[in-house]
Formats: structure tokens, C-alpha cells, sequence
């Protein structure tokens, strides 16, 4: 399969190139006003030729996988008028899925069966305005063709379930979001307990709404390991991925085998996780995932390296190259960034303050990566008062810098929690997860009402 674009590729000067092919299947089911309101089933198919030299990249797209049409973009972007000095064959090696979950397509009946949990929940409560509810599922069959002349082959199956509930009372708006995704088919859905997650969500709304807003003040917040790891996806890992390093557009430039961090910090970008959303078998050059170790016991180890930047750097690629799909040429991402455990007791970290906020959900929020400076939303928090967690606030933010937070933090828990989410950086969007223990901030600046 496409030797002779191959061959026009090898002859064009590139230190590296490849040819992405892509087939996938898409479906999403939309349901709100306690009805399915919208169901889309597409298919796209389409491939990218790319040939990289420096750090210079021409990249040419398109919906025709023929032979021809890939020989033609071939000479297009090489220069090259003709396929000469054959070398070898390209050698097959095909990988097969790493999620151990079948089920594509997906049980529509158990899909209905979910909102309607949703909207029994939630629409009891005069306060509810509105439950939405988005399924999506995705059958993503890649192959690529890179400089090393190898056909390598993956299966990768996306399934998303996300909720969205709003209530409204004395002219107070408030929403919680709930997203559920997997690298596998949709019987990981089957394994959650949507009677429970409904009625948590419902009741953590109608709570939400009654709560006081929080006043502005340098105070201790803990971070709850069901927050997730935004911070350490936001305000950290971006200034770790090689591209921004070597732009100068990260504060972590020159800081290889330095003290970034408290020594009980230890952060990963680990893409070989099973069933996890931003895990792949080969990164989107065909580089083999892997289990990257960033920060070890507070010292910067590594930087997350596509081919590109790893050649300028003198470095090995860490298997960090992705691409939203066959239209973009790979940039250097995150996939699943995590801190990893510590050995506090997160019942210790929440009775060690006196007087603070405990964090139980992220929101959005806008980060700096050249300085790490930050700004989130916290959707859910909780005020702590002599180690006791007391009545949830809203309207809270959390304003800091990354890198000055990382050296703060100074108690990290036992436990481990993970939330799902797109990241988004150059126009793409790929899946991700970020994670983290429960972790104390001992002084930050909690924004909210003057």
C-alpha cells in the first residue's frame, strides 16, 4: 500500500515524514426537554501526507485515500517527480486495540435508559430548568506509514457520555457537568451507578444554588482527588510539552534536573493506560506510547517530545505527537498527565486546616504558559473550619501561578482520582485525562465576591 508515494517521500530531503490514514465512525445521540432531540451518524475518511525538515512541516489533506491521490500530494510536498531508489517493502505491524471492552455499536436501549434516570431525578425539583444529556461513540481505525517504512495499524473506540444540569432559584443561575469517557466500547457505562451519580448531581445542584458566595482572601485550599488534575493539566503540563519549551513560551525552559516542585511530587504523562480516554498504542507519527516520567520527587526529569523536537533537543520522542484527526499534522500533547499518590492520609489533610477551601470540582479557567499564572473556577467547593468540612460556597476562583503552586503544595494523598476532557491547543482537540491525589495548598488566592 502506497510504495510509490513512500519512495517519493524517502527521496525528498525530510527528516521525517509519514502518511496517516484514517477511517472512523461517528454517532451522537443529544437529549434534553426530556426527549431525544437529535441523533447524527457520520463517516470520515481522509488522508495526510506530511514531510518534516527542521522545524519546518508541509502537510497536505484529503477525503481521497486512492493510490493516485497520495502520490500526487507526495510529489506535491517533496519536490520529487518521480518514486527511484527503492529500498525495501513496507513491513505490516498491525497492533490490536488496547481497550479490552467490546460493544460498538452500542446498546441504544441502555442509553435511554440513562436519561431517563436523569430526568427522573432531576425534574421532581421545580428548581431543575433543564437536564441535556450528549451519548457519543467513535470507531477510529488508523494507519500509518512513516520514514522507518513500516505499516503500522490501530484501533482505537471512544464512548462518551456527558450531562448537563441547570436550576434556577431567586434569580440564581447554577449548572453541574458531569462528563464519563473511555478508551473502550460501551460497556464501561454498563459498570456505573447512574441511580446514585443522579441523584448526587441533583442534590449537589439544589445546594449549590442556596449557597453563599465566598469572599475574596489568601486562605489554605485543599484540592480533592475527585477535582481531577486541571491544574496540573493547565497550569503545568502545557509548560512541559517540548514545542512551547523550545519556543521560550514556557517557564520551565532550562529547568531540566532543577527543584520545580515539593519533593513529594512526582508527575507522569502516561498514554499505555487501558481504558483510559488519552491512551494510544502509537502516537500519531507512529512512535510508540509510553509512560513518560516528568517530575520525579520535585525534579524536573523531562520534557513530553514529538520526532521534531526531540531531534532538536538531541533527545529521544516520548510518544507525545497527536493530531485531532487525518486534516492536522501532529503536534506535541498531553495524554493522560497525572501526580501521582503520595503517602498522606487524605482525612490528615483536610484536619490539618484551620480555616480553608476543600475543591471537589474544576470549572474552566485561563493559564499563561510562559509565566504559569492562572485563573480557575472551582464548580463545587467546601469551607473547612478547625479540620471540618462545612457548607458549599459558589462563586469561588482559584488565582496563582503553576510552577509557584507545585513547590507549595506541601501534603499529597494517598488516594487517586481522574477526570476525562479535550484538550484543545493549535485549532485541535484531542482526548485526554489528567489526575491527582487529594493535595494541600497551604496560602493561595481564593477570588470571589468583594
Amino acid at each position: 500500500m502506497y510504495e510509490d508515494s513512500y519512495h517519493i517521500l524517502k527521496n525528498g530531503g525530510f527528516d521525517f515524514f509519514d502518511i496517516y490514514i484514517e477511517n472512523s465512525k461517528n454517532r451522537i445521540i443529544e437529549a434534553r426537554n426530556r426527549q431525544i432531540e437529535n441523533i447524527k451518524i457520520g463517516i470520515d475518511e481522509g488522508v495526510g501526507v506530511r514531510g518534516a525538515k527542521g522545524l519546518s512541516t508541509l502537510y497536505s489533506s484529503s477525503n481521497d485515500i486512492s493510490e493516485k491521490s497520495v502520490y500526487e500530494m507526495s510529489k506535491f510536498i517533496s519536490g520529487v517527480s518521480d518514486a527511484k531508489n527503492r529500498i525495501s517493502n513496507i513491513k505490516s505491524n498491525t497492533s490490536a486495540s488496547i481497550h479490552s471492552y467490546g460493544g460498538y455499536p452500542a446498546d441504544l436501549e441502555k442509553i435511554r435508559e440513562i436519561f431517563d434516570i436523569f430526568n427522573r431525578k432531576a425534574y421532581k425539583f421545580s428548581e431543575i430548568k433543564q437536564v441535556s444529556l450528549t451519548y457519543s461513540d467513535k470507531l477510529k481505525k488508523i494507519n500509518i506509514i512513516n520514514e522507518n517504512g513500516v505499516l503500522l495499524s490501530e484501533t482505537r473506540t471512544y464512548t462518551t457520555l456527558f450531562v448537563e444540569i441547570t436550576a434556577e432559584k431567586s434569580d440564581v443561575v447554577q449548572t453541574i457537568r458531569r462528563p464519563f469517557s473511555a478508551l473502550g466500547g460501551f460497556d464501561f457505562l454498563k459498570t456505573i451507578d447512574f441511580d446514585s451519580v443522579a441523584e448526587e448531581s441533583v442534590n449537589k445542584l439544589l445546594e449549590l444554588i442556596e449557597s453563599p458566595t465566598l469572599k475574596a482572601k489568601q486562605m489554605c485550599v485543599v484540592l480533592s482527588s475527585e477535582a481531577g488534575g486541571t491544574m496540573i493539566h493547565e497550569a503545568v503540563g502545557h509548560g512541559l510539552e517540548a514545542d512551547l519549551v523550545y519556543e521560550s513560551m514556557s517557564v520551565y525552559k532550562d529547568k531540566l534536573n532543577t527543584k520545580v516542585a515539593n519533593e513529594k511530587i512526582t508527575v507522569v504523562d502516561d498514554a499505555t493506560r487501558e481504558l483510559t480516554r488519552g491512551s494510544f498504542i502509537y502516537d500519531d507519527e507512529g512512535t510508540r506510547s509510553q509512560n513518560t516520567t516528568l517530575i520525579e520527587n520535585g525534579i524536573l526529569k523531562n520534557y513530553m517530545f514529538d520526532k521534531t523536537y526531540a531531534k532538536l533537543a538531541d533527545m529521544s520522542s516520548t510518544g507525545n505527537a497527536r493530531r485531532e484527526s487525518f486534516r492536522f499534522a501532529p503536534i506535541v500533547r498531553m495524554s493522560n498527565t497525572y501526580i501521582l499518590p503520595g503517602s498522606d492520609d487524605p482525612s490528615d489533610i483536610i484536619a490539618s486546616v484551620d480555616d480553608g477551601l476543600l475543591v471537589k470540582h474544576m470549572g474552566g479557567g485561563q493559564v499563561n504558559p510562559i509565566t504559569g499564572d492562572f485563573v480557575f473556577e472551582v464548580t463545587e467547593g467546601y469551607l473547612i473550619k478547625n479540620g471540618q468540612v462545612g457548607n458549599m460556597v459558589r462563586g469561588a476562583t482559584l488565582v496563582g501561578n503553576g510552577p509557584n503552586i507545585l513547590l507549595d503544595i506541601d501534603m499529597v494523598g494517598s488516594d487517586f482520582g481522574i477526570e476525562v476532557g479535550t484538550c484543545g491547543k493549535g485549532g485541535q482537540g484531542v482526548p485526554v485525562t489528567d489526575g491527582e491525589p487529594t493535595l494541600r495548598i497551604p496560602n493561595i488566592l481564593v477570588g470571589g465576591n468583594k
